[in-house]
């Protein structure tokens, strides 16, 4: 009698729990959306750039012609906490049934945090400190729709269910990872990025790019992670540049637009890595934008982690493609992997003209054994292995 015990396979988990619409004319379906989920006195969240650059124009527009009535906006979103405790007390005021977030991650964040506020009936964000992820998930409702309009290129945590709030006078951030903050509908349209430079659009690829093979080498065994991992890193490596050279072209833009949604979708549904808490830590410290400080960081951080694995091998197959994989040799691929991310990280930064380096955004080699201490104190048990002293303080030397 055969008495062995077989292991059971491997399982994993996938999700993407947010509604997505994308093209020219997307932003048409927003009455129809809001109509649809019983809503019609939408608050509309944004910042000065989307007020600037006339984009809440273009939303007004949309929304004229229908039952929908816009009843209230607030414009100084920035992502930090007084910005949700006021989106929540206008919304309250003002008796609205749904919130539109218009703007860039800091909208975005806020948004998605208003809504869990609402959800909870809290009308003070500093509640939810200490509150563990494990926590959240059992948060109050989810009844009030959330609307996302992204005007600048997607960070690609739009389709899921994080956010991130930044107390930049306190130094801490908070994280939401509940299924409570996620968005109705998210609308991608070429419209809302017509005046984005082409500095905001490489940072945004870049981070795409970090997310993308974050997504397929932390998670080897999600297979439908790794589908939208490998989508992702093969977009952006051929969309990114010509995006950048021809920013009026809306096919460009909309692939682009798809390969950070698919980044981020991907990226959600591993653990993640502890470079994103440091490139937060860096962009607290220096008063620079978390996805500027993780493009310096990341290229250091991906050739600290090679080895001889198989899976850092395979993401050359979505980096240079099936010729290019299939015609090197096994035991070389993970360098030339390496060199393909450094390679094209140079060109994008080059035409971008953005800094590749710490100490051109203000960084200080002092502050590092701090930078080091901080990240380990707040995120400690992140990270596979990788949350020790002298890892991330050899880190930020390299990206010095």
């Amino acid at each position: 009698m055969n008495t062995e015990i077989k292991k059971l396979p491997k399982t994993f988990t996938f999700s993407c729990p947010t509604k997505l619409l994308g093209g020219s004319n997307a932003l048409d379906n927003l009455p129809f959306e809001m109509k649809e989920k019983g809503a019609a006195r939408p608050l509309v969240v944004m910042d000065e750039y989307a007020l600037r650059l006339g984009y809440y124009r273009e939303l007004k527009r949309v929304m004229k012609n229908d039952d929908v009535v816009i009843v209230g906006t607030y414009a100084k979103a920035t992502g930090e906490p007084k910005d949700c405790d006021a989106v929540v007390k206008r919304f309250k005021e003002l008796d609205c049934d749904c919130i539109v977030g218009l703007g860039g991650g800091g909208v975005i964040n806020v948004a998605k945090a208003a809504k869990l506020m609402l959800g909870q009936n809290r009308s003070a964000f500093a509640s939810f400190e200490g509150d563990s992820v494990a926590r959240q998930q059992h948060y109050g409702n989810e009844n009030i729709p959330l609307f996302l309009l992204p005007c600048d290129m997607p960070g690609g945590t739009e389709a899921t269910t994080r956010a991130r709030i930044v107390d930049e006078g306190a130094n801490l951030f908070y994280n939401f990872d509940s299924r409570r903050t996620c968005a109705t509908a998210v609308i991608l349209d070429k419209r809302l990025t017509d005046r984005m430079p082409a500095t905001a659009m490489a940072v945004s690829g870049l981070g795409a790019l970090a997310m993308g093979i974050e997504g397929f080498i932390d998670n080897p065994d999600n297979m439908i992670a790794q589908s939208y991992a490998t989508a992702a890193i093969n977009s952006v490596m051929t969309t990114l540049l010509p995006a950048m050279l021809h920013n009026g072209n809306v096919r460009y833009k909309l692939t682009l637009y798809t390969s950070i949604i698919n980044a981020g979708v991907a990226y959600y549904n591993v653990k993640g890595s502890i470079v994103r808490d440091i490139a937060t830590e860096l962009s607290m410290r220096y008063k620079i934008d978390s996805q500027q400080a993780l493009q310096i960081v990341f290229p250091y951080y991906y050739e600290t982690r090679m080895s001889d694995e198989r899976i850092f091998k395979g993401v050359l197959m979505p980096l240079a493609g099936e010729d290019v994989y299939a015609s090197t040799n096994f035991n070389a691929r993970d360098k030339v992997a390496l060199d393909r991310i450094k390679e094209f990280w140079e060109k994008v930064t080059a035409l971008a003209d953005i800094p590749t380096k710490l100490s051109k955004v203000g960084a200080k080699q002092s502050d590092f054994p701090s930078i080091a201490q901080a990240v380990i104190e707040r995120y400690r048990g992140s990270e596979k292995g990788f949350s020790n002293y002298t890892y991330i303080t050899e880190l930020l030397e390299k990206a010095f």
